[in-house]
């Protein structure tokens, strides 16, 4: 029974190492500036994957708040943004740009 452990851990982490950053990448319609939920999010961005979100159903002041918090985060872990159209953002740190598979897709949807 512990070998078979150890062999499925294993295999876990050999997909993981396998997804591409593209994979990784999280899509979200924000449709709240509550804490909790943001900071679901900002976990997920910490632990390596991007964040593109999209401010439409947010007003002013809540999309004010949800840029300021992510521009804490993605400052403490040495990130970037990247503003892709009027109310969407990419958030993300600079290792997710090493296998080139985010700069593809910029370069689709920007275009």
């Amino acid at each position: 029974m512990g070998l078979f452990g150890k062999h499925k851990k294993q295999e876990i982490s050999k997909n993981e190492d396998t997804r591409t950053t593209y994979d990784r990448l999280i899509f979200e319609k924000l449709s709240s500036d509550e804490d909790r939920y943001l900071i679901g999010l900002a976990d997920q961005m910490i632990k390596g994957s991007p964040l593109i979100l999209n401010f439409d159903d947010l007003n002013i002041d809540q999309a004010n708040k949800v840029i300021a918090f992510f521009s804490g985060v993605v400052y403490a872990i040495t990130g970037e943004i990247v503003h892709i159209q009027e109310k969407v953002f990419l958030f993300a740190n600079k290792e997710v740009y090493k296998d080139g598979t985010i700069e593809e897709f910029l370069k689709e949807i920007v275009e």
